[in-house]
């Protein structure tokens, strides 16, 4: 009786185990990318009111006998100079302690890099082999980014509920703290998928922003960023 009654859980064991569902490759990718969005956000986009707010000058030049340029005499600095940074240091202090969102414009659909991230995979992370799909019947998906919820005071908003016409977004004046728009590439992953390399971008003027390289990792059991390079800057 209780070998059959044994017999009975393993057999119950091994049909649930049977019925557990596989997820499909881009279902994985969906997943990672989720988990590690909020990271993508933190590390890539930026207050544009901080990144544009410049020291005003303070002191003298200093020049070498052949006329090159080496430093600032601050000593030298006017009475207005002082003002005019004092100034600076409360107004920047000020855009440091507003609460406000951060407002970033998203287009969800993820697609394929331009280029192709095999060899910086491979470069980056040693004695990997990339993960090649047999057959690339996804080139792009939506992220549900509406459902992720980040780690600051950043909100996405999807770019369609911003001009569309060239150039339209950066001269449009808000009601709220708009910075810039973000943006992501799919994937590339290791055969054990537990490394991946994507590109993602900050654009945040005609002639303002920065492009990357993200490496990813599953660290104890989590997926972290482990790398950011630059690749261009405008």
């Amino acid at each position: 009786m209780k070998k059959l009654k044994s017999l009975v859980i393993i057999s119950v064991i091994i049909l649930f185990s049977s019925c557990e569902k596989k997820i499909t490759d881009l279902e994985f990718e969906k997943n990672v990318m989720t988990e590690i969005f909020p990271s993508l956000i933190d590390s890539t986009c930026i207050d544009i009111r901080l990144f544009t707010n410049f020291p005003p000058k303070y002191g003298e030049p200093i020049y070498d006998k052949t006329g090159h340029y080496i430093g600032v005499d601050s000593t030298k600095a006017t009475k207005e100079q002082k003002q005019k940074l004092l100034e600076w240091k409360i107004n920047t202090e000020k855009i440091k302690q507003d609460t406000s969102k951060i407002i970033i414009a998203f287009d969800p659909v993820i697609e394929y890099s331009s280029e192709d991230l095999i060899e910086y995979l491979e470069k980056h992370f040693k004695n990997t082999k990339p993960f090649v799909p047999k057959e690339k019947v996804y080139n792009e998906y939506t992220l549900d980014f509406k459902n992720i919820k980040l780690n600051n005071r950043f909100e996405l908003r999807h770019a369609n509920q911003f001009p569309k016409e060239r150039g339209k977004i950066w001269e449009t004046k808000y009601n709220f703290n708009f910075s810039g728009a973000v943006f992501f590439s799919r994937i590339q992953f290791d055969q054990n998928k537990s490394f991946g390399v994507l590109n993602g971008g900050f654009a945040c003027g005609r002639l303002c922003g920065q492009g990357f390289r993200i490496y990813i990792k599953k660290n104890k059991n989590k997926w972290i960023i482990d790398h950011i390079e630059e690749t261009w800057v405008s």
